[in-house]
């Protein structure tokens, strides 16, 4: 399947939390999705503006969630049991 016709995990606008690498505890981190990279990777790059940090990063989705649809502690979970570019 190409990656065009993939359903991407998150639109532009959509407000995330960073849930990070392995071993990560930076649930703090709150963000805008405001860009979406597609062909630059194997899998869709996110492109995050951080509120507090005032900083952009770019993100696949294994490494941030939806913001209104997760508590604190699922994120946790969630580290673990993705993989990359699910």
């Amino acid at each position: 399947m190409s990656q065009n016709k993939k359903q991407l995990d998150f639109v532009k606008g959509d407000l995330v939390y960073f849930i990070g690498y392995e071993d990560s505890t930076d649930y703090n981190r709150i963000g805008i999705v405001y860009d979406i990279k597609i062909r630059h990777s194997h899998f869709p790059l996110y492109e995050i503006y951080w509120f507090k940090d005032k900083l952009s990063t770019r993100h696949t989705a294994s490494h941030i969630d939806l913001v209104y649809t997760k508590s604190i502690t699922q994120l946790s979970d969630r580290v673990n049991d993705r993989g990359e570019g699910d």
